[in-house]
């Protein structure tokens, strides 16, 4: 019996699989490509914007910090008052405060605390007590009525020549008047270093203007050097030499110098708090005792003495 390949289940030859054509040279450059691309795009990061990288944050912000220091210190913000050229004074002492019997104190005579403050108008260290730490004691003591404040000459930046800075600055402080404190007000204001030209007859002259002193009797005390002035400033320095005032400013609480320099309202105001509590520290009243019968006779009184 004959058999043959389909009885059998022998299957039959597989015949070849068509052949896809060859792909072209465009086709293999656009698929590497492809295949780059996503390659790329599984291994590398995501790039942030230039603007946040951590190098031109830092130098936005330097730019910044550099901006509002240039406008802090060119006085945009708070631009200082001025008359003609003169910087107005930005905290000026209370005129009413000015002592009429001396138009160099401030106060009343009769408080507890006598302030003097030793100084010279060239002086830096007493331009930086008269601008920052004055106002305060002003403010804080004088016009609450605990202390009085009175401004002494020491004259230490020209002390030989009579007729430079500091000695004709003094003189025409005093020639101002009752003008003395504003007039004060303007020269530390308005300091430009020691014997440097600032404080000429013209810019007193001017200064004289701004706080409206009468200009008759100012010239005619400046007039010849404000000779009067000059031997009162020279008087006054040697009385505060004489004293031990060796430095400006030097301030003394009731007769007692403190050590010399611009002490601070953490030094002053203890100091000055302490003097007002030993002026009102008294002996307390005995207390009530409950009546009782007079003796049947007494001595007299013992006469009282003195002190």
């Amino acid at each position: 019996m004959t058999t043959n390949s389909t009885s059998t289940g022998t299957p039959p030859p597989k015949l070849p699989a068509p052949q896809r054509p060859r792909a072209t040279r465009q086709e293999r450059r656009e698929a590497a490509r492809r295949d780059q691309r996503l390659a790329s795009a599984r291994t590398v990061a995501v790039k942030k914007p230039a603007w946040q990288s951590p190098m031109a944050l830092i130098t936005a912000g330097a730019v910044v910090v550099g901006l509002v220091v240039v406008v802090l210190v060119s006085g945009v913000l708070n631009p200082k008052a001025t008359v003609g050229s003169l910087i107005s004074p930005l905290r000026p002492t209370p005129t009413s405060l000015v002592d009429p019997t001396n138009p160099r104190a401030l106060g009343k005579a009769n408080a507890p605390v006598k302030v003097e403050i030793w100084s010279d108008f060239q002086c830096p260290a007493c331009d930086t007590f008269a601008t920052t730490i004055e106002p305060d004691l002003i403010d804080q003591y004088v016009a609450t009525g605990k202390a009085y404040v009175i401004y002494r000459d020491r004259v230490v930046i020209d002390r030989f020549a009579t007729d430079v800075e500091s000695h004709q600055a003094a003189a025409a402080a005093r020639c101002a008047g009752d003008k003395f404190w504003p007039f004060h007000d303007y020269l530390f204001e308005n300091q430009k270093g020691e014997n440097a030209g600032t404080f000429s007859s013209a810019f007193l002259a001017s200064v004289a203007d701004a706080v409206r002193a009468d200009r008759t009797a100012y010239d005619a005390c400046m007039a010849n050097g404000a000779a009067d002035r000059v031997a009162a400033v020279n008087a006054e320095t040697a009385q505060g030499a004489a004293a031990g005032v060796s430095q400006t400013p030097t301030i003394a609480l009731n007769g007692k110098l403190l050590p010399g320099g611009a002490q601070p309202m953490t030094t002053l105001g203890p100091a000055i708090d302490a003097l007002i509590a030993a002026a009102s520290a008294s002996p307390a009243p005995p207390a009530s005792l409950p009546a009782s019968p007079a003796p049947a006779a007494s001595a007299p009184p013992a006469a009282s003495t003195a002190p």
